[in-house]
Protein backbone atom coordinates (compact mmCIF):
# COMPACT_ATOMS: atom_id res chain seq x y z
CA UNK A 1 0.00 0.00 0.00
CA UNK A 2 0.82 3.33 -0.78
CA UNK A 3 2.64 4.94 2.52
CA UNK A 4 1.95 8.36 0.93
CA UNK A 5 -0.36 10.84 1.98
CA UNK A 6 -3.04 11.93 -0.49
CA UNK A 7 -3.03 15.30 -1.53
CA UNK A 8 -5.55 17.25 0.92
CA UNK A 9 -8.61 17.94 -1.11
CA UNK A 10 -8.78 21.64 0.85
CA UNK A 11 -6.13 22.07 -0.89
CA UNK A 12 -6.44 21.29 -4.13
CA UNK A 13 -10.18 22.67 -4.13
CA UNK A 14 -8.35 26.26 -2.93
CA UNK A 15 -6.02 26.22 -4.95
CA UNK A 16 -8.43 25.54 -8.04
CA UNK A 17 -10.38 28.71 -6.65
CA UNK A 18 -6.93 30.76 -6.98
CA UNK A 19 -5.85 29.15 -10.48
CA UNK A 20 -9.39 31.04 -11.86
CA UNK A 21 -9.10 34.01 -10.07
CA UNK A 22 -5.64 34.58 -12.02
CA UNK A 23 -7.29 33.66 -14.77
CA UNK A 24 -9.90 36.34 -14.48
CA UNK A 25 -7.14 38.86 -13.53
CA UNK A 26 -5.77 38.01 -16.44
CA UNK A 27 -8.38 37.97 -18.58
CA UNK A 28 -9.23 41.66 -18.00
CA UNK A 29 -5.63 42.53 -18.20
CA UNK A 30 -5.89 41.05 -21.79
CA UNK A 31 -9.38 42.98 -22.28
CA UNK A 32 -7.76 46.60 -21.45
CA UNK A 33 -4.47 45.74 -23.59
CA UNK A 34 -6.23 44.72 -25.99
CA UNK A 35 -8.32 48.08 -26.22
CA UNK A 36 -5.07 49.63 -26.03
CA UNK A 37 -5.01 51.46 -22.79
CA UNK A 38 -1.42 52.77 -21.02
CA UNK A 39 -0.52 51.76 -17.83
CA UNK A 40 -1.92 53.50 -15.29
CA UNK A 41 1.45 55.12 -13.92
CA UNK A 42 1.33 57.73 -15.69
CA UNK A 43 -1.89 59.24 -15.76
CA UNK A 44 -0.33 62.23 -12.98
CA UNK A 45 2.07 63.62 -15.49
CA UNK A 46 -0.42 63.77 -18.16
CA UNK A 47 -3.00 64.76 -16.05
CA UNK A 48 -0.15 68.25 -15.17
CA UNK A 49 0.60 68.45 -18.86
CA UNK A 50 -3.35 68.64 -19.91
CA UNK A 51 -3.78 71.22 -17.11
CA UNK A 52 -0.56 73.07 -18.27
CA UNK A 53 -1.86 72.92 -22.29
CA UNK A 54 -5.01 74.69 -21.00
CA UNK A 55 -3.10 77.44 -19.08
CA UNK A 56 -1.44 78.05 -22.34
CA UNK A 57 -4.32 78.21 -24.67
CA UNK A 58 -5.27 81.50 -22.03
CA UNK A 59 -2.44 82.46 -20.69
CA UNK A 60 -3.62 86.29 -22.44
CA UNK A 61 -7.06 86.09 -20.93
CA UNK A 62 -6.46 86.07 -17.17
CA UNK A 63 -10.38 86.49 -16.27
CA UNK A 64 -10.57 83.19 -18.16
CA UNK A 65 -7.24 81.51 -16.96
CA UNK A 66 -8.58 82.06 -13.46
CA UNK A 67 -12.21 80.15 -14.18
CA UNK A 68 -10.38 77.60 -15.78
CA UNK A 69 -8.03 77.37 -13.07
CA UNK A 70 -10.95 76.99 -10.24
CA UNK A 71 -12.97 74.60 -12.53
CA UNK A 72 -10.21 71.95 -12.41
CA UNK A 73 -9.64 72.53 -9.01
CA UNK A 74 -13.91 71.95 -8.64
CA UNK A 75 -13.71 69.27 -10.70
CA UNK A 76 -10.40 67.23 -9.33
CA UNK A 77 -9.88 68.49 -6.12
CA UNK A 78 -6.14 69.94 -7.53
CA UNK A 79 -4.86 72.90 -6.57
CA UNK A 80 -2.83 74.71 -9.16
CA UNK A 81 -0.87 77.92 -9.18
CA UNK A 82 1.07 79.70 -12.18
CA UNK A 83 4.17 80.46 -12.31
CA UNK A 84 6.28 82.60 -14.91
CA UNK A 85 9.25 82.98 -13.20
CA UNK A 86 8.99 83.54 -9.49
CA UNK A 87 5.69 85.46 -10.46
CA UNK A 88 2.69 83.57 -9.41
CA UNK A 89 0.09 84.72 -11.95
CA UNK A 90 -2.95 82.78 -11.25
CA UNK A 91 -4.11 80.20 -8.53
CA UNK A 92 -7.30 78.04 -8.34
CA UNK A 93 -7.65 79.63 -5.27
CA UNK A 94 -6.76 81.99 -2.47
CA UNK A 95 -3.45 80.11 -1.34
CA UNK A 96 -0.14 80.15 -3.74
CA UNK A 97 1.55 77.22 -3.61
CA UNK A 98 5.61 77.19 -3.34
CA UNK A 99 7.24 77.79 -6.48
CA UNK A 100 10.33 75.65 -7.72
CA UNK A 101 13.50 76.34 -6.74
CA UNK A 102 16.42 77.34 -9.12
CA UNK A 103 17.87 73.61 -8.93
CA UNK A 104 14.04 72.09 -9.82
CA UNK A 105 13.53 74.46 -13.10
CA UNK A 106 15.90 72.92 -15.21
CA UNK A 107 13.93 69.66 -15.00
CA UNK A 108 11.13 71.12 -16.56
CA UNK A 109 12.59 71.19 -19.93
CA UNK A 110 12.22 66.75 -19.66
CA UNK A 111 8.30 67.95 -19.28
CA UNK A 112 5.68 67.17 -16.34
CA UNK A 113 7.34 65.51 -13.11
CA UNK A 114 6.58 65.17 -9.53
CA UNK A 115 8.47 67.79 -7.35
CA UNK A 116 11.25 65.58 -5.23
CA UNK A 117 10.09 66.48 -1.38
CA UNK A 118 6.91 67.43 -1.71
CA UNK A 119 3.89 65.50 -1.17
CA UNK A 120 1.88 64.79 -4.08
CA UNK A 121 3.05 67.90 -5.82
CA UNK A 122 3.58 68.20 -9.34
CA UNK A 123 4.91 70.07 -12.24
CA UNK A 124 4.56 71.11 -15.55
CA UNK A 125 5.71 73.27 -18.04
CA UNK A 126 3.28 75.44 -19.68
CA UNK A 127 3.80 76.11 -23.41
CA UNK A 128 4.33 78.93 -24.82
CA UNK A 129 6.71 82.08 -24.43
CA UNK A 130 7.68 83.73 -21.89
CA UNK A 131 8.61 80.60 -19.85
CA UNK A 132 6.25 79.77 -17.24
CA UNK A 133 5.27 76.62 -15.42
CA UNK A 134 2.61 75.42 -13.22
CA UNK A 135 2.43 73.50 -9.72
CA UNK A 136 -0.37 71.26 -8.77
CA UNK A 137 -0.88 69.05 -5.57
CA UNK A 138 -3.66 67.49 -3.91
CA UNK A 139 -5.96 64.93 -5.53
CA UNK A 140 -4.56 63.67 -8.65
CA UNK A 141 -6.63 62.07 -10.65
CA UNK A 142 -6.14 58.69 -11.96
CA UNK A 143 -6.70 56.58 -14.95
CA UNK A 144 -9.66 54.75 -14.95
CA UNK A 145 -7.97 51.60 -15.61
CA UNK A 146 -5.98 52.44 -12.41
CA UNK A 147 -8.94 51.97 -10.52
CA UNK A 148 -10.24 49.22 -12.12
CA UNK A 149 -7.31 47.22 -11.58
CA UNK A 150 -7.33 48.73 -7.62
CA UNK A 151 -10.46 47.35 -7.27
CA UNK A 152 -10.13 44.14 -9.26
CA UNK A 153 -7.37 42.96 -6.80
CA UNK A 154 -9.30 44.21 -3.84
CA UNK A 155 -12.43 42.19 -5.53
CA UNK A 156 -9.65 38.90 -5.91
CA UNK A 157 -8.23 39.08 -2.13
CA UNK A 158 -11.63 39.34 -0.93
CA UNK A 159 -12.48 36.14 -2.70
CA UNK A 160 -9.38 34.42 -2.03
CA UNK A 161 -9.81 34.80 2.17
CA UNK A 162 -13.48 34.45 1.46
CA UNK A 163 -12.68 30.84 -0.28
CA UNK A 164 -10.92 29.38 2.68
CA UNK A 165 -14.06 28.84 4.66
CA UNK A 166 -15.58 27.68 1.80
CA UNK A 167 -12.97 25.31 0.36
CA UNK A 168 -12.71 23.91 3.95
CA UNK A 169 -16.58 23.59 4.17
CA UNK A 170 -16.54 21.40 0.84
CA UNK A 171 -13.54 19.48 1.37
CA UNK A 172 -13.37 18.52 5.07
CA UNK A 173 -16.76 15.79 5.11
CA UNK A 174 -15.15 14.34 1.78
CA UNK A 175 -11.59 13.71 3.49
CA UNK A 176 -13.63 12.69 6.66
CA UNK A 177 -16.05 10.17 4.08
CA UNK A 178 -12.61 8.94 2.37
CA UNK A 179 -10.70 8.35 5.60
CA UNK A 180 -13.73 6.22 6.84
CA UNK A 181 -13.89 4.50 3.60
CA UNK A 182 -9.95 3.66 3.30
CA UNK A 183 -10.24 2.59 6.89
CA UNK A 184 -13.41 0.16 6.21
CA UNK A 185 -11.53 -1.35 3.43
CA UNK A 186 -8.55 -2.41 5.32
CA UNK A 187 -10.69 -3.88 7.53
CA UNK A 188 -11.90 -1.72 10.07
CA UNK A 189 -15.33 -2.89 10.06
CA UNK A 190 -16.46 0.07 12.73
CA UNK A 191 -15.13 2.71 10.32
CA UNK A 192 -18.02 5.24 9.77
CA UNK A 193 -17.86 8.32 8.57
CA UNK A 194 -21.14 10.14 11.17
CA UNK A 195 -21.37 13.05 9.23
CA UNK A 196 -24.06 14.97 10.15
CA UNK A 197 -24.10 17.33 7.10
CA UNK A 198 -27.20 17.59 4.50
CA UNK A 199 -27.16 17.52 0.98
CA UNK A 200 -25.20 15.55 -1.53
CA UNK A 201 -22.41 14.49 0.75
CA UNK A 202 -24.35 13.63 3.63
CA UNK A 203 -26.24 11.47 1.80
CA UNK A 204 -23.39 9.93 0.53
CA UNK A 205 -22.13 9.81 4.31
CA UNK A 206 -25.36 7.89 5.63
CA UNK A 207 -25.64 5.84 2.50
CA UNK A 208 -21.97 4.45 3.18
CA UNK A 209 -22.88 3.72 7.16
CA UNK A 210 -25.55 1.76 6.00
CA UNK A 211 -23.94 -0.28 3.80
CA UNK A 212 -21.01 -0.43 6.37
CA UNK A 213 -23.51 -1.61 8.89
CA UNK A 214 -25.16 -4.41 7.07
CA UNK A 215 -21.39 -5.95 5.96
CA UNK A 216 -20.59 -5.76 9.32
CA UNK A 217 -23.94 -7.49 10.49
CA UNK A 218 -23.67 -10.02 7.30
CA UNK A 219 -19.71 -11.00 8.37
CA UNK A 220 -20.74 -11.50 11.69
CA UNK A 221 -23.46 -13.71 10.68
CA UNK A 222 -20.92 -15.72 8.89
CA UNK A 223 -18.94 -15.74 12.09
CA UNK A 224 -21.94 -17.56 13.59
CA UNK A 225 -22.79 -19.64 11.83
CA UNK A 226 -19.26 -21.22 11.30
CA UNK A 227 -19.61 -21.17 15.16
CA UNK A 228 -23.07 -22.66 15.43
CA UNK A 229 -22.29 -25.04 12.83
CA UNK A 230 -19.46 -26.60 14.04
CA UNK A 231 -21.12 -26.60 17.63
CA UNK A 232 -23.93 -28.80 15.54
CA UNK A 233 -21.75 -31.43 14.13
CA UNK A 234 -19.58 -31.79 17.64
CA UNK A 235 -22.21 -33.65 19.08
CA UNK A 236 -22.79 -36.52 16.49
CA UNK A 237 -18.97 -36.86 15.79
CA UNK A 238 -18.15 -37.18 19.42
CA UNK A 239 -21.10 -40.02 19.16
CA UNK A 240 -20.05 -41.67 16.21
CA UNK A 241 -16.72 -41.77 17.74
CA UNK A 242 -17.70 -43.14 20.63
CA UNK A 243 -19.70 -45.94 19.03
CA UNK A 244 -16.99 -46.68 17.17
CA UNK A 245 -14.57 -47.32 19.74
CA UNK A 246 -17.18 -49.83 22.13
CA UNK A 247 -17.67 -51.64 18.30
CA UNK A 248 -13.90 -51.90 18.24
CA UNK A 249 -13.62 -53.15 21.80
CA UNK A 250 -16.53 -55.78 20.53
CA UNK A 251 -19.52 -53.87 22.80
CA UNK A 252 -21.68 -53.76 20.31
CA UNK A 253 -25.00 -53.66 22.40
CA UNK A 254 -23.67 -50.01 24.32
CA UNK A 255 -22.90 -49.49 20.59
CA UNK A 256 -26.38 -50.59 19.03
CA UNK A 257 -27.62 -47.85 21.85
CA UNK A 258 -25.44 -45.06 20.12
CA UNK A 259 -26.80 -45.82 16.86
CA UNK A 260 -30.62 -44.28 17.41
CA UNK A 261 -29.08 -41.43 19.22
CA UNK A 262 -26.52 -40.67 15.69
CA UNK A 263 -29.14 -41.21 13.50
CA UNK A 264 -31.31 -39.02 15.50
CA UNK A 265 -28.51 -36.45 14.89
CA UNK A 266 -28.04 -36.56 11.63
CA UNK A 267 -31.68 -36.26 10.95
CA UNK A 268 -31.51 -32.72 12.74
CA UNK A 269 -28.12 -32.14 10.72
CA UNK A 270 -29.53 -32.92 7.51
CA UNK A 271 -32.89 -30.50 8.18
CA UNK A 272 -30.25 -27.79 9.66
CA UNK A 273 -28.84 -28.07 6.12
CA UNK A 274 -31.82 -28.16 3.63
CA UNK A 275 -32.60 -24.30 5.74
CA UNK A 276 -29.54 -22.88 4.83
CA UNK A 277 -29.95 -24.68 1.17
CA UNK A 278 -33.70 -23.56 1.00
CA UNK A 279 -32.61 -19.64 2.35
CA UNK A 280 -29.82 -19.25 0.02
CA UNK A 281 -31.98 -20.27 -2.79
CA UNK A 282 -34.90 -17.73 -2.20
CA UNK A 283 -32.40 -15.07 -1.28
CA UNK A 284 -30.78 -15.58 -4.40
CA UNK A 285 -33.97 -15.66 -6.21
CA UNK A 286 -34.52 -11.95 -4.34
CA UNK A 287 -31.39 -10.72 -4.84
CA UNK A 288 -32.21 -11.02 -8.62
CA UNK A 289 -35.17 -9.00 -8.63
CA UNK A 290 -38.86 -9.14 -8.96
CA UNK A 291 -38.30 -10.59 -12.22
CA UNK A 292 -36.30 -14.13 -11.07
CA UNK A 293 -38.49 -16.68 -10.53
CA UNK A 294 -38.79 -18.15 -7.13
CA UNK A 295 -37.74 -21.33 -6.37
CA UNK A 296 -41.11 -22.60 -5.42
CA UNK A 297 -43.09 -25.76 -6.16
CA UNK A 298 -46.76 -24.81 -6.06
CA UNK A 299 -49.77 -26.93 -5.95
CA UNK A 300 -53.56 -27.01 -4.54
CA UNK A 301 -52.45 -27.99 -0.78
CA UNK A 302 -55.11 -28.75 1.51
CA UNK A 303 -53.82 -26.60 4.50
CA UNK A 304 -55.64 -28.71 7.25
CA UNK A 305 -53.95 -31.85 6.17
CA UNK A 306 -50.52 -29.55 6.85
CA UNK A 307 -51.36 -28.20 9.80
CA UNK A 308 -52.63 -31.52 11.61
CA UNK A 309 -49.43 -33.80 9.80
CA UNK A 310 -47.27 -31.19 11.35
CA UNK A 311 -48.85 -32.17 14.82
CA UNK A 312 -48.66 -35.61 14.46
CA UNK A 313 -44.58 -34.97 13.41
CA UNK A 314 -44.18 -33.08 16.41
CA UNK A 315 -45.67 -35.55 19.00
CA UNK A 316 -43.74 -38.18 17.23
CA UNK A 317 -40.19 -36.39 17.89
CA UNK A 318 -41.31 -35.00 20.97
CA UNK A 319 -43.30 -37.43 22.83
CA UNK A 320 -43.42 -36.10 25.67
CA UNK A 321 -44.67 -32.66 25.41
CA UNK A 322 -48.38 -31.43 25.32
CA UNK A 323 -49.43 -29.76 22.02
CA UNK A 324 -53.01 -28.20 22.16
CA UNK A 325 -54.83 -27.78 18.96
CA UNK A 326 -56.81 -25.11 18.05
CA UNK A 327 -58.19 -26.43 14.54
CA UNK A 328 -61.20 -25.53 12.86
CA UNK A 329 -62.86 -27.82 10.79
CA UNK A 330 -62.65 -26.19 7.58
CA UNK A 331 -60.02 -24.79 6.01
CA UNK A 332 -58.86 -22.66 3.16
CA UNK A 333 -56.84 -24.84 -0.17
CA UNK A 334 -54.00 -22.52 -0.42
CA UNK A 335 -51.63 -22.74 -3.64
CA UNK A 336 -48.41 -23.22 -2.10
CA UNK A 337 -45.05 -25.10 -2.17
CA UNK A 338 -46.35 -28.27 0.55
CA UNK A 339 -43.10 -29.10 1.47
CA UNK A 340 -41.82 -25.43 2.23
CA UNK A 341 -44.62 -24.96 4.25
CA UNK A 342 -44.23 -28.04 6.02
CA UNK A 343 -40.69 -27.13 6.88
CA UNK A 344 -42.09 -23.29 8.30
CA UNK A 345 -44.76 -25.51 10.82
CA UNK A 346 -41.81 -27.73 11.95
CA UNK A 347 -39.51 -24.99 13.00
CA UNK A 348 -41.98 -22.89 14.67
CA UNK A 349 -43.24 -25.45 16.85
CA UNK A 350 -39.67 -26.93 17.24
CA UNK A 351 -38.89 -23.77 18.75
CA UNK A 352 -41.71 -23.32 20.76
CA UNK A 353 -40.47 -26.90 22.11
CA UNK A 354 -36.96 -25.71 22.81
CA UNK A 355 -37.37 -22.34 24.71
CA UNK A 356 -40.56 -23.70 26.88
CA UNK A 357 -40.43 -26.31 29.55
CA UNK A 358 -42.17 -29.23 28.64
CA UNK A 359 -44.61 -29.23 31.68
CA UNK A 360 -45.90 -26.14 29.58
CA UNK A 361 -48.38 -26.93 26.74
CA UNK A 362 -47.60 -25.78 23.08
CA UNK A 363 -50.75 -24.69 21.06
CA UNK A 364 -51.43 -24.62 17.65
CA UNK A 365 -54.25 -22.82 16.01
CA UNK A 366 -55.05 -22.80 12.42
CA UNK A 367 -58.40 -20.79 11.20
CA UNK A 368 -59.63 -18.86 8.43
CA UNK A 369 -59.17 -15.32 8.43
CA UNK A 370 -60.08 -12.48 5.65
CA UNK A 371 -59.68 -15.43 2.83
CA UNK A 372 -56.30 -16.47 3.81
CA UNK A 373 -55.41 -19.65 6.18
CA UNK A 374 -53.85 -18.05 9.34
CA UNK A 375 -51.75 -20.33 11.91
CA UNK A 376 -50.41 -19.42 15.20
CA UNK A 377 -48.33 -21.71 17.28
CA UNK A 378 -48.16 -19.98 21.25
CA UNK A 379 -45.68 -21.18 23.97
CA UNK A 380 -45.25 -20.46 27.46
CA UNK A 381 -41.61 -20.32 27.39
CA UNK A 382 -38.89 -17.93 27.90
CA UNK A 383 -40.08 -14.99 25.82
CA UNK A 384 -37.73 -12.75 23.99
CA UNK A 385 -36.96 -9.04 25.06
CA UNK A 386 -38.42 -6.42 23.44
CA UNK A 387 -34.84 -5.06 22.13
CA UNK A 388 -34.28 -8.51 19.98
CA UNK A 389 -37.43 -8.37 18.16
CA UNK A 390 -36.68 -6.41 15.33
CA UNK A 391 -33.53 -8.70 14.50
CA UNK A 392 -35.47 -12.12 15.26
CA UNK A 393 -36.36 -12.95 11.16
CA UNK A 394 -32.24 -11.76 10.67
CA UNK A 395 -30.34 -15.05 9.58
CA UNK A 396 -28.33 -16.80 12.21
CA UNK A 397 -29.43 -14.12 15.06
CA UNK A 398 -29.83 -15.56 18.41
CA UNK A 399 -30.55 -14.26 21.31
CA UNK A 400 -28.96 -14.27 24.50
CA UNK A 401 -31.84 -16.40 25.90
CA UNK A 402 -31.52 -19.22 23.67
CA UNK A 403 -27.66 -19.04 24.00
CA UNK A 404 -28.03 -19.49 27.54
CA UNK A 405 -30.51 -22.55 27.20
CA UNK A 406 -28.33 -24.78 25.07
CA UNK A 407 -30.84 -25.62 23.04
CA UNK A 408 -28.76 -25.81 19.82
CA UNK A 409 -29.52 -24.32 16.37
CA UNK A 410 -27.93 -21.87 14.51
CA UNK A 411 -30.34 -18.90 14.37
CA UNK A 412 -31.75 -19.90 10.56
CA UNK A 413 -35.58 -21.33 11.77
CA UNK A 414 -37.15 -18.24 11.32
CA UNK A 415 -35.80 -16.32 8.69
CA UNK A 416 -36.37 -18.76 6.55
CA UNK A 417 -39.99 -18.72 7.23
CA UNK A 418 -40.58 -15.50 6.79
CA UNK A 419 -38.69 -16.07 3.51
CA UNK A 420 -41.33 -18.86 2.31
CA UNK A 421 -44.61 -17.39 3.89
CA UNK A 422 -43.18 -14.15 2.08
CA UNK A 423 -42.60 -16.16 -1.13
CA UNK A 424 -45.86 -17.31 -0.92
CA UNK A 425 -47.31 -13.51 -0.69
CA UNK A 426 -47.97 -14.02 2.71
CA UNK A 427 -47.17 -12.07 6.51
CA UNK A 428 -45.55 -13.28 9.34
CA UNK A 429 -45.43 -11.63 13.14
CA UNK A 430 -44.13 -12.37 16.69
CA UNK A 431 -45.64 -11.17 19.82
CA UNK A 432 -43.26 -12.30 22.51
CA UNK A 433 -43.13 -11.22 26.27
CA UNK A 434 -40.25 -12.26 28.27
CA UNK A 435 -40.79 -14.95 31.10
CA UNK A 436 -44.51 -15.41 29.78
CA UNK A 437 -44.42 -16.93 26.16
CA UNK A 438 -44.06 -16.13 22.79
CA UNK A 439 -46.71 -16.59 19.55
CA UNK A 440 -45.65 -16.37 16.30
CA UNK A 441 -48.45 -15.81 13.94
CA UNK A 442 -48.31 -15.93 10.35
CA UNK A 443 -51.23 -16.57 6.96
CA UNK A 444 -51.11 -17.25 3.58
CA UNK A 445 -53.83 -16.28 0.78
CA UNK A 446 -56.18 -19.34 0.27
CA UNK A 447 -55.94 -20.81 -3.55
CA UNK A 448 -58.25 -18.58 -6.01
CA UNK A 449 -61.76 -20.85 -6.85
CA UNK A 450 -60.80 -23.52 -9.61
Amino acid sequence: MNARLPFRLFWRVYLNGLLLLVLVALAVAGVAEALGREPAGRSPERFAAYAAARVSELRSEPAALDRELRRLHEAFGARMTYYRGELAVAASDEERLEPLGPDQRPRLAQGAFKVPGRRFTMAAPVPGEPGAYLILTGHVPQHSLLRGASFLTAVLLALALASIPLARAIASPLERLGRAVRAFGAGDLGARARLAAGGEVGEVAQAFDHMADRMQALVRSEKELLANVSHELRTPLARIRVALEMAEEGDLARSRRYLGEIGADLAELSRLVDDVLTAARLELAEDRGASAELPLRRERADSRDLVLRAAERFQAAHPGRALALEVEETLPEVLADPALLRRVLDNLLDNAGKYSDADRPIVLSARQRDGALEVEVRDRGIGIDAADLPRLFTPFFRTDRSRARGTGGVGLGLALAKRVVEAHGGRIAVESVPGVGTAVRFSVPRAAAS
